[in-house]
């Protein structure tokens, strides 16, 4: 008996068995396919909702960031009182850092000074996290942080990240759900 004879008589066939037959008679590759496709549609949606919501500071237009030093803040710094600057600043690449000195005391950050009355303007060009030896905060020294801006790449990136888990995802569910409803057919018949 050759197993073509096998075959013809209801015995093994030539194809896949168990559950690798199984899955090859009920998943379709359109249904995989359409599930990523939508996969994408929703995680570009996501992503851009997402950036849009928690990420606006970083993937706006790069804005000035103001820092005015009040009037009286040597004095104050000098009685050891805290002042009204803040430790670190944070600012995305491409923001300006403007510094007005409202103060009757030149004041310096780093290797700038300000001047009584004049307005600093630094610009963010790169990412960097630095601490500059200072006279308008009472510590002595002001944290300055600059964080990427993320780009095109980094867009794409994410939405791939995001996009393909849902669109598997999506592809597994339906498969199941058809999977489910081909067996109630099944015994449906079977009853009958």
């Amino acid at each position: 008996m050759t197993a073509a004879d096998v075959a013809l008589r209801g015995g093994a066939s030539a194809g896949p068995s168990g559950w690798r037959r199984t899955l090859a008679e009920r998943v379709s590759l359109r249904v995989v396919a359409a599930s990523v496709v939508l996969g994408f549609v929703l995680g570009t949606f996501l992503t851009i909702v997402a950036w849009t919501t928690f990420g606006a500071e970083q993937v706006g237009p790069p804005k000035d960031v103001r820092l005015t030093i009040p009037a009286g803040t040597a004095a104050e710094i000098a009685a050891g009182r805290p002042g009204a600057i803040p430790g670190e600043i944070r600012l995305v690449s491409g923001d300006r850092l403007v510094i007005q000195n409202d103060d009757v005391v030149a004041h310096t950050l780093g290797g700038w000074t300000v001047e009584p009355g004049m307005v600093l303007t630094i610009v963010t060009d790169a990412p960097a996290a630095n601490v500059f030896a200072c006279t308008i905060h009472p510590s002595g020294s002001l944290g300055l942080i600059v964080t990427p801006r993320p780009g095109l790449i980094d867009a794409i990136l994410v939405i791939i990240m995001v996009s393909l888990p849902i669109g598997l995802v999506l592809a597994a569910g339906w498969t199941v759900f058809r999977m489910l409803d081909t067996d109630d057919l099944e015994v449906e018949k079977a009853a009958q």
